[in-house]
């Protein structure tokens, strides 16, 4: 499985996604308009040797529903609280937050999102 699959399926399993509208590589508005959503995707790491560990890197992106600022802020702490305190598992090895919480963005249809950088050292 790819590493930003597993880094999603690592907070699905702590139930840190259950509202949200789960996507990958890229974010697509759906017939749920409003909604939050949260996109996985890879990038970038360290080189990649055979039988060594690797680092790979998940950007993630939460995009919070339109006019609510407070929820996905506290999605965000959340979750990046989850990870501080369950950094090593099987499927990611040492999995953390690259530079803290980034400051927000703002789309035209007033949704803050937040892009949160994940690195895994795994094999």
């Amino acid at each position: 499985m790819k590493m930003y699959k597993r880094v999603a399926e690592y907070l699905k399993n702590a139930e840190l996604l259950n509202n949200f509208e789960v996507q990958y590589l890229k974010w697509r508005e759906t017939k749920k308009k409003g909604g939050k959503y949260i996109v996985f995707r890879p990038n970038g790491g360290s080189i990649l040797k055979t039988e060594l560990g690797n680092e790979y890197h998940t950007l993630v992106d939460l995009i919070g529903a339109i006019n609510d600022i407070e929820t996905i802020d506290n999605d965000v702490t959340a979750i990046t609280d989850y990870i501080k305190s369950n950094p090593y598992t099987d499927s990611t090895g040492l999995i953390q937050v690259v530079g803290a919480i980034p400051a927000p963005v703002t789309t035209d249809d007033d949704r803050l999102v937040y892009r949160i950088l994940i690195s895994c050292k795994f094999g």
